[in-house]
């Protein structure tokens, strides 16, 4: 049974194109950012930032119950799009989730709530159908095999042991998928460990339930659907259907290339042609474009062929009748294939990529924090350095030097650092020339895992000094990397360590830790910790950044202020910016048109800061002014050029350069990940991180990926370059180098 939704949504937008406004859908979706969607049972879903957008509805990250609450997927219909069958198959994977989450497997994405919420818009309150769902902090298996092409068999042989479980509960429960393909499964690392799990369940079919009978080529992937699912009224569908779908991955996972290829505008019945009348996919017929310990093995290529010819047969009378057989036949096909020793680490999986290679043997310099467990004096938890003991050291009183970004043995091999002749030629001593014509090329850079800490530590943000400290706050506290060891910041009581949003290096070497609550702290090279008292309460400061002076803004959101005759949705915040100066806080400086600001920095004589859905704001003595809106996404960092110009990305990767008039130039950017900090170096090369490890630099006007396929999969969260190197601190406490080897 379809739930209530007015129509009329889709005729408000309608009407405010013919107005001539911008992309009435673009204005609906960007509002959605910050508001609170009110589900089944009271439960408030707080929507943060948009992370995925397609024909039929957008995806919000969003907070459960809380703005601070667990992180889950709001999946929102778009109304401009809507029709009859598309609300039907809304509701549709929302009855199937619900069903199935009576008998959760933690390889199926798990369904949270689904209902109508009432959300004001153009003066108007309409409708909006959406589905909370997990949120699967990791890639999808399409986007894995796009980048690293064919994966380890030890991996294919994991991935399709979990698939299989999933799919064997769905099953279970009189569903067929109908749609799995690798863009439908995603990767997350839990525990350690790579989990696969099976998602969108928009166009299910339910076995034992007279559905709406699909067209014949609705809905139905190409390469990846078999034939009965292009029969008109699917009558031969049934779990066959998806063993053949499953097939298919599995072929394409182990050879890199699709089982059934078609080129962009092909007729998808050729298609259906060639699964019906065609060879089978075979492994034997290309071996010598496998990876190396297929192709090394070519007496145990046709037994995997056989196995896969049976689940890819035209005719589901002729596959396995289940994807249990077929997981378990193709995984004895696979096991004497794998060699895992010969396999690049890189290839296997993110968690399998970073663990060291002998997980007995630890370094002095390879202890973190992290790994101090319970037991001897000398492994003592991280937990147990309470407030006020004497256990608690600074990071000035490790030793009489100051702490630095010093290479450790990465578990991979030697330190980068060693691999270059002179290693005066650190970053902070003298850097290297290159011209840009090599600098920018990512063949000229190598990049290694530096320092690794033998559990992810959870960071939050980080920050890295002109002169190389870093420092780093997250789930364990506030840290500092000292001698090859993160070590804790001795916090007094009245801070809350979970509060604690950001770290940034003023002159001096104090450290500024910021966050919500109004917090702002100063951190002494001594190690001692003071609190500076903010008259303003309910401000949470989000970013900042360094003026010529030494000072440090810094910028956040707090309750709107504003006044009472403008309207203002319920709990709207309004962006704020204050300048700190020796240990004091200056008037504050409000800009209610924009809702919260995340990055600031001194360009020329402004002071400039980005924010929320694109934001550029110009901080002046008493006001923020709105320059404008330079994109539908939120800009996470902003810093300064050379020639008096900036650059500042955010959500999506976008990228923009901010002209002398503070104009935003849109610039190409060869990711579509969320880039999250920014470093300029002093020639005026430009770099940005994102999720994944990934890291873009800046040439002529266009962002070039420079990491191919690395050994983690963390997200960065600060870096600093200059002309010939770049480090990186990534969120699981690993420290990432890459530098110029031409």
């Amino acid at each position: 049974m379809l739930l209530v939704w007015d129509f009329p949504a889709a005729a408000i937008l309608r009407g405010m194109a013919k107005k001539g406004a911008p992309p009435a859908s673009v204005t609906l979706r960007d509002s959605l950012s910050g508001q609170a969607l009110v589900g089944t049972g009271r439960v408030t879903y707080h929507l943060r930032d948009c992370v995925g957008e397609g024909g039929q509805g957008w995806a919000f990250r969003a907070r459960w119950n809380h703005p601070e609450g667990v992180v889950v997927l709001a999946k929102v219909l778009r109304p401009d799009t809507v029709s009859l069958e598309a609300l039907r198959r809304f509701q549709q994977e929302a009855d199937v989730l619900r069903m199935l989450s009576m008998q959760p497997n933690p390889h199926v994405v798990r369904f949270y709530d689904h209902a109508v919420a009432q959300v004001p818009f153009a003066g108007q309150t309409i409708a909006l159908p959406f589905t909370v769902l997990e949120f699967v902090n990791g890639p999808s298996l399409e986007q894995v095999l796009r980048t690293s092409g064919a994966l380890a068999v030890v991996r294919v042989r994991r991935i399709l042991r979990h698939v299989g479980q999933g799919l064997e509960t769905v099953h279970q429960q009189k569903v067929v998928h109908r749609d799995l393909k690798p863009s439908n499964i995603l990767l997350s690392t839990e525990g350690g460990q790579e989990v696969a799990k099976v998602t969108d369940f928009g166009l299910v079919k339910l076995a034992e339930l007279n559905l709406v009978r699909t067209a014949s080529l609705a809905g139905a992937s190409i390469g990846y659907a078999p034939p009965e699912q292009y029969e008109r009224g699917n009558q031969r569908v049934s779990p066959r259907t998806d063993v053949f779908s499953l097939a298919a991955v599995a072929y394409e996972m182990l050879s890199g290339r699709p089982a059934f290829p078609f080129s962009d505008g092909e007729n998808p019945l050729v298609v259906v042609t060639r699964m019906l009348n065609g060879p089978r996919p075979s492994l034997v017929r290309i071996q010598t474009a496998l990876p190396r310990e297929l192709a090394r093995r070519p007496e145990k290529l046709a037994a995997i062929d056989a196995v896969l010819a049976k689940g890819l047969a035209a005719d589901p009378a002729h596959r396995y009748d289940g994807v249990r057989t077929f997981v378990n036949e193709l995984d004895a096909a696979l096991a004497p294939i794998e060699d895992a020793e010969n396999v690049p680490r890189s290839l296997v999986s993110p968690f399998e990529a970073t663990a060291p290679t002998d997980p007995g043997i630890v370094t002095g310099e390879q202890r973190s924090l992290a790994s101090l467990g319970a037991g001897t004096g000398e492994q003592r938890s991280l937990a147990s350095l309470g407030p006020g003991t004497g256990e608690q050291r600074s990071f000035a009183a490790a030793s009489h030097e100051p702490p630095a970004f010093v290479p450790v043995v990465s578990p991979s091999g030697p330190p980068l650092s060693q691999k270059v002749d002179n290693l005066d030629t650190l970053p902070y001593g003298r850097p290297l020339r290159f011209s840009e014509t090599v600098a920018s090329q990512p063949s000229s850079w190598k990049f290694a895992v530096v320092a690794r800490p033998p559990r992810p530590l959870g960071l939050r943000a980080a920050a890295i000094a002109s002169s190389g400290e870093v420092a780093a706050v997250g789930a364990v506290g506030a840290l500092v990397w000292d001698r090859g060891l993160w070590q804790p910041i001795a916090l007094p009581r009245d801070i809350d360590p979970r509060a604690i949003r950001g770290a940034f290096w003023a002159d001096g070497r104090d450290i500024v830790l910021y966050g919500h609550g109004s917090l702002v702290a100063v951190v002494s090279p001594r190690g001692t910790v003071t609190r500076v008292p903010v008259a303003r309460p309910g401000v949470e400061f989000c970013g900042a950044g360094r003026a010529p002076d030494g000072s440090v803004w810094l910028v956040g959101e707090e309750p709107y202020r504003g006044s009472l005759t403008r309207s203002v949705p319920l709990g709207a915040t309004a962006g704020v910016a204050v300048r700190l100066a020796q240990g004091r806080l200056d008037p504050f400086v409000e800009c209610p048109d924009a809702s919260r600001l995340l990055g600031v920095a001194v360009v020329g004589n402004e002071v400039l800061a980005c924010g929320d859905r694109g934001a550029l704001v110009r901080i002046h003595a008493d006001r923020g002014e709105l320059i404008g809106t330079l994109c539908h996404g939120n800009l996470y960092a902003i810093s300064s050029l050379p020639d008096g110009q900036a650059v500042t990305v955010g959500a999506g990767g976008h990228a923009l350069l901010v002209n002398e008039r503070r104009a935003g130039q849109l610039e190409a950017v060869q990711t579509t990940r969320d880039l999250v900090c920014l470093s300029v170096a002093p020639d005026g090369s430009a770099w940005a991180g994102s999720a994944s490890a990934r890291l873009v630099r800046r040439s002529a006007g266009s962002w070039l990926r420079m990491t191919g396929e690395l050994p983690t999969q963390a997200n960065v969260v600060a870096l600093s370059a200059n002309e010939s190197m770049v480090r990186a601190v990534l969120d699981d406490g690993a420290l990432l180098e890459g530098r110029i080897v031409a």
